[in-house]
């Protein structure tokens, strides 16, 4: 018994990893129509505009995602998905952000 919830233990995990590897596959439709809906009447070309962002954050993130840090695909994934279906557009943001941080810490002085 105790080795087979180590097994489904370890499935998952490795489940995990596995999935994290891959860019995340949101709901771009319900997001934008939640978006294009906002106020109460729907808007076409708000709609058509926040596809062709996510589209073009999706796109972006396509080729560069293996070489994102995981720490960092985890964090900003947890970020575009905050309450909501996710996005790319936060997605992308999030992940330019932080590879810019990594490489450029801030530091204090006492002038």
């Amino acid at each position: 018994m105790k080795s087979m919830i180590l097994a489904a233990i370890a499935l998952l995990a490795l489940s995990s990893l596995v999935h994290a590897q891959e860019l995340p596959r949101f709901d771009v439709e319900t997001h934008c129509n939640t978006i294009a809906s906002f106020g109460g009447n729907f808007s076409n070309m708000t709609y058509n505009g926040c596809i062709d962002i996510e589209q073009a954050s999706y796109n972006g993130l396509k080729g560069r995602w293996s070489e994102v840090p995981a720490a960092v695909r985890r964090e900003c994934i947890d970020i575009a998905t905050f309450g909501g279906t996710g996005d790319y557009a936060t997605l992308q943001g999030c992940i330019d952000m932080e590879m810019s941080a990594a490489s450029n810490q801030s530091t204090f002085s006492f002038d």
